[in-house]
């Protein structure tokens, strides 16, 4: 005697229990701890390299100026404003928050000869704060100049970045 199968509303298809996709994602899970520290540190090498461009690329273009003009511009304290003169040859990072935060200012005294100074400096603001460690900062100083931040060339001034052309 045969008897007839019963109608099951399981279907046999194969499929994933909840054990095996608690265990993919768990592992996904252990993948993506392990590669976060590494794209943070990918992430922070290239602000700094990018910063590092920026302020070579900026000075180069001040020196430019201060070549062909015979002094450099007049102190531009707005941000999103390029220096007098210097609307055609500035890039156009210049009128942009810096890479770290912070946005670009130029600073010339206009005073004689052996007490002058001009620098290119990113000033934090509650809009955009600046968003690099001192750590970090150091680093591009020993890049840039003479690897301490009160002296030199680059320096942290209070809470802004400061890159003096003379």
């Amino acid at each position: 005697m045969l008897f007839a199968k019963p109608h099951s509303r399981h279907s046999n298809k194969a499929a994933f229990s909840i054990l095996e996709i608690a265990i993919v994602v768990t592992i996904i899970g252990i993948l993506a701890a392990l590669a976060l520290p590494h794209f943070k540190r990918v992430r922070d090498e290239s602000m700094i390299s990018t910063l590092k461009n920026d302020m070579r690329v900026l000075a180069q273009e001040f020196y430019d100026y201060e070549l062909t003009a015979g002094e450099y511009p007049t102190t531009q304290n707005t941000a999103g404003l390029f220096p007098a003169g210097m609307e055609d040859s500035m890039p156009r990072a210049w009128i942009l928050p810096s890479v770290v935060g912070g946005t670009y200012r130029w600073i010339n005294s206009n005073a004689t000869a052996t007490d002058a100074y001009a620098y290119i400096e990113i000033t934090g603001s509650s809009s955009y704060p600046l968003r690099i460690s001192t750590e970090q900062l150091a680093g591009i100083d020993e890049d840039l100049d003479d690897g301490n931040l009160s002296t030199g060339r680059f320096q942290l001034h209070g809470l802004s970045i400061r890159y003096y052309l003379k």
